[in-house]
């Protein structure tokens, strides 16, 4: 009979090559389609001997599998003009046994690989969503599979591909998780799926397992095909507008049936474990994992990006302004640093310049997270070294991304609104003992004279805040109640910007790591600003007799003269010269911008002077 159903088959299979006509077509696909699934349907031969049906139904799926070789010219013709139908009965044959499952996958992969991708996306979503179901999870694993192979062949528009089948896909994965998060913890009889050669039985959680690591692969995959997509939350749900996304809301509801906590994701402490959980050990490379790092931590981001703005999404997801700013205070800077970067990470796309749509969101974030930490106190125990020096290499990416946004934004607010956020965690976030070390390490690595000189003009600000008082000042009661500016007040805590670690900065842009000056014009507004930071010093110091910088001693003086001022000097005059010859207005105005310069070179060269020479 085996033989009979693989005969008629082949006849079927070759009318459907042959047929030409719609109609007559249609009712040779119908044929091959019910010879393929006539052994599932043959109750009667099950009863009499169960190892022979399923002989039958391997011998049958195997002759598919012969029939629709892509390599054959006819092969090719069959997975064409069967494509479309033969997904939803192929995948019957998947609990059956080991060899079915390997013939009903290699029938899936043949035709996502040979046939139209945008047609075997409609075919595989068509069978996703039939299958759905918590008995029929097993058949979904090919279905997957095979879709991302499919999103691996699409060449346009694979964002729009990947939202229509997000929907289908969140039902999957909501199905999985909510059936691994029954109350019963351990498996019966009932809740497996028993292969018909008895040596294959399948239980529901290595099914609902296959299924969630078959979806984050897909995710991958379309993260590494589609310029647009940023994985299952993705940068393309952050579109413009005011109303949620579906998939927003389903996520929301979704985080707690897997086991994940907004509140957790939002201070990274369930991103690593997500990260290493989905990671092949052996296969997968540093730069693999810190690329699904980026990827999580952005989908982390919306989902309290849209938590924080929409009250629909927080109710599905159980958070309130409260519960954050209360998990933040527990977290203290440690935990304010992670939210911060998670919230950062939305500002980059696959470049250094900023997406406008998502950043604009990512501003917003890392502004709704500094106003819900701006009340906060932390302990002093912050402010020791050993603390604080793995902070400041974690805060840099944040500072860093703050820093793309001034330089590349689009607009001239959202540039105002990036620095204000970067002064913000300079000035509230870091440690007073890290902030100088900070500052330095974003100046040497920063390309952008003008953000250099925004920097230095932070560091100004800084010395001036915290400037020890006078004599008479410390005998004054103190009335402000930042315990900080307390200990600053009666001289307990000696801050950085209150030392020779000031000069450092000057001279790292006066005089660069090459030893030769600075590159001018292109530099004129970071020397410009360097210099009145020193001159700002000189004056403030030999002012008030005093020397907390040791700016005013012979060695600093000489050092400043020799190395930084008048080598800047004779360097400027060749600058001025070469620009006197070039009559373009460019460089006319760029001409009378080295000559406000050299003006403030000659007053630092006769401050300098002045006080060298009282000494």
């Amino acid at each position: 009979m085996a033989a009979s159903i693989v005969d008629r088959l082949r006849d079927a299979a070759l009318r459907c090559c042959q047929d030409e006509e719609i109609e007559d077509l249609k009712a040779s696909t119908q044929d091959f389609l019910d010879m393929l699934e006539s052994p599932l349907n043959n109750l009667e031969l099950r009863k009499e001997s169960s190892a022979n049906w399923l002989a039958q139904c391997e011998q049958v799926l195997q002759e598919a599998v012969d029939l629709l070789d892509p390599s054959l010219p006819s092969g090719l013709v069959l997975c064409e003009k069967i494509g479309l139908e033969l997904p939803k009965v192929a995948v019957k044959f998947v609990s059956l046994s080991q060899a079915c499952q390997d013939h009903c996958l290699s029938i899936i992969e043949d035709l996502a690989e040979n046939c139209s991708p945008r047609e075997m996306f409609a075919a595989f979503m068509e069978a996703l969503n039939m299958y759905t179901t918590s008995e029929t999870l097993i058949c979904c694993i090919p279905l997957v599979q095979g879709l991302s192979i499919v999103f691996s062949r699409l060449k346009r528009r694979q964002g729009q591909f990947f939202q229509e089948a997000s929907i289908g896909l969140l039902a999957l994965v909501r199905l999985a998780a909510q059936d691994e998060g029954g109350e019963e913890e351990e498996e019966t009889p009932m809740e497996t799926v028993q292969g018909m050669d008895g040596h294959n039985v399948f239980t529901l959680g290595q099914v609902r397992a296959a299924i969630v690591n078959d979806i984050v692969q897909l995710a991958q995959t379309v993260r590494e095909t589609c310029d647009t997509v940023g994985g299952i939350t993705g940068e393309k749900v952050a579109c413009p507008g005011t109303e949620v996304p579906v998939s927003v809301m389903e996520l929301a509801e979704l985080l707690p049936f897997c086991g994940l906590s907004l509140l957790r994701l939002l201070t990274g402490d369930q991103i690593e474990d997500l990260i290493e959980t989905t990671s092949d050990e052996i296969s997968e490379q540093v730069n693999g994992k810190n690329t699904k790092k980026l990827e999580a931590s952005k989908g982390a981001a919306l989902a309290v990006y849209w938590t924080l703005f929409n009250n629909q999404v927080a109710e599905a997801a159980e958070v309130t302004l409260k519960s954050i700013k209360e998990v933040l205070q527990f977290s203290g800077r440690r935990g304010i640093v992670a939210a911060l970067s998670v919230a950062a990470s939305l500002l980059t796309g696959q470049s250094s310049r900023p997406l406008s749509s998502v950043a604009a969101k990512g501003l917003a974030l890392v502004d709704t997270i500094l106003e819900l930490v701006s009340s906060l106190t932390y302990s002093f125990d912050d402010e020791e070294a050993e603390r604080w020096l793995a902070l400041v290499l974690r805060i840099i990416p944040t500072l860093q991304r703050l820093q793309n946004v001034v330089v590349y934004a689009l607009n001239v607010e959202m540039r105002r609104q990036g620095y204000a956020a970067f002064k913000k965690v300079i000035q509230d976030v870091v440690p007073e003992a890290a902030r100088l070390q900070c500052l330095q390490m974003l100046i040497n690595d920063c390309v952008s004279p003008s953000l250099v000189s925004l920097h230095l003009i932070l560091i100004k600000d800084e010395i001036a805040r915290a400037w020890p008082p006078s004599p008479q000042q410390q005998k004054e009661p103190i009335r402000d109640a930042n315990p900080l500016r307390e200990r600053l007040h009666t001289g307990a805590f000696a801050s950085p910007f209150i030392s020779n670690d000031v000069l450092d900065v000057i001279g790292s842009v006066l005089r660069p790591k090459n030893g030769t000056p600075p590159d001018l014009p292109d530099q004129i507004d970071s020397v410009q600003s360097a210099l009145n930071l020193y001159r700002f010093i000189l004056i403030r110091e030999s002012s008030g007799k005093t020397n907390h910088t040791g700016i005013l001693s012979k060695e600093a003086l000489t050092m400043a003269r020799k190395q930084w001022l008048l080598p800047l000097r004779e360097h400027l005059g060749g600058v001025s010269v070469g620009l006197m010859g070039e009559a373009d207005e460019m460089s006319s105005a760029m001409a009378l911008a080295i000559d406000n310069l050299q003006s403030v070179v000659y007053r630092c060269l006769e401050l300098n002077e002045e006080v060298f020479a009282q000494l």
